[in-house]
């Protein structure tokens, strides 16, 4: 969509960041620069605006809460431009990671907060506790071997065993501190109901299981971060797991089931999920791996 002749081909994350009243936000990055966009809920451009960036990151996702975008550069950085594209980024771990916290209102009130050195794909949504506290859910690596060797080798047919991303909690306290509290797994594409967008919460959808074998995850589950523990159910070795997404009180998605060479679709009670799927349906054939995105209710 060009929404005006001097955006056009400005870029758009793969994650915009919805609220419980539709408006979307969004971040198109480019080098140590962001470009912010504002889009009503029915997709019309509201506001843009270009911003600086602590470093030129690397960057699939952000977060925000109801009042704050919040950006986390991490230090695989890019340093020229080259083909193929991970040939221009560079990971500098002594850099730190650093967490950029801008205020919706006004872009140009900012603050940073400092992590170790870090790397994700995807977060989960941030919220804001009474005194200012913001806390935010990642699914994150050591470093970005996974980006570097792990995903080309899935193009090719190869699987590179390596490290994988753990779910961590993300604080940042109002006086400048930051902590990381892993969950103690490992995890990916960490999802919200969309209601809660931005929103205090305590739960996480989450896949998992990954257990250093095989690319792919082989569970879903809720973590409860009041609780420390975990509602899920593994699927079995012989079901790759692809991303799910809270759908009212259901979770909703697809597995590829390797003994029947078909993908599945199955539908979770949210408050149940050991308990196994309420309903599954299978394709005649096996799609690509992997669905990533949302359903639609109509």
């Amino acid at each position: 969509v060009t929404f005006r002749p001097d955006l056009a081909h400005m870029p758009f994350l793969a994650h915009p960041r919805i609220e419980p009243s539709g408006r979307i936000w969004n971040i198109g990055s480019g080098g140590k620069s962001a470009f912010v966009w504002r889009l009503s809920p029915d997709g019309a451009f509201e506001a843009g605006e270009i911003i600086e960036l602590p470093m030129a990151s690397y960057m699939h996702d952000f977060t925000a809460t109801a009042r704050h975008l919040v950006i986390v550069c991490q230090p695989w950085v890019a340093t020229g431009s080259r083909l193929p594209f991970m040939q221009s980024m560079e990971w500098q771990p002594e850099r730190g990671t650093r967490v950029l916290v801008i205020d919706k209102d006004d872009l140009s009130r900012r603050r940073e907060y400092e992590l170790p050195p870090l790397f994700f794909f995807h977060l989960g949504d941030a919220w804001e506790d009474a005194d200012g506290t913001i806390r935010f859910d990642g699914c994150f690596h050591k470093d970005p071997t996974f980006a570097v060797k792990g995903a080309s080798a899935l193009v090719e047919g190869r699987s590179e065993h390596g490290e994988r991303p753990e779910l961590t909690l993300v604080t940042l306290h109002p006086d400048g501190r930051a902590a990381l509290t892993p969950a103690g797994f490992t995890a990916e594409f960490p999802r919200v109901a969309p209601e809660l967008a931005g929103l205090p919460r305590r739960h996480t959808v989450f896949v998992g299981g990954y257990d250093g074998q095989r690319p792919f995850a082989r569970s879903v589950g809720v973590w409860d971060w009041e609780r420390g523990r975990a509602d899920s159910f593994d699927f079995g070795p012989r079901q790759l797991v692809e991303e799910f997404v809270p759908a009212g009180r259901h979770l909703i998605g697809t597995t590829l089931n390797l003994d029947a060479q078909a993908s599945e679709l199955h539908v979770f009670d949210a408050r149940a999920v050991a308990d196994g799927p309420v309903a599954s349906w299978r394709s005649a054939v096996a799609l690509p791996l992997t669905f990533h995105g949302s359903w639609v209710g109509r």
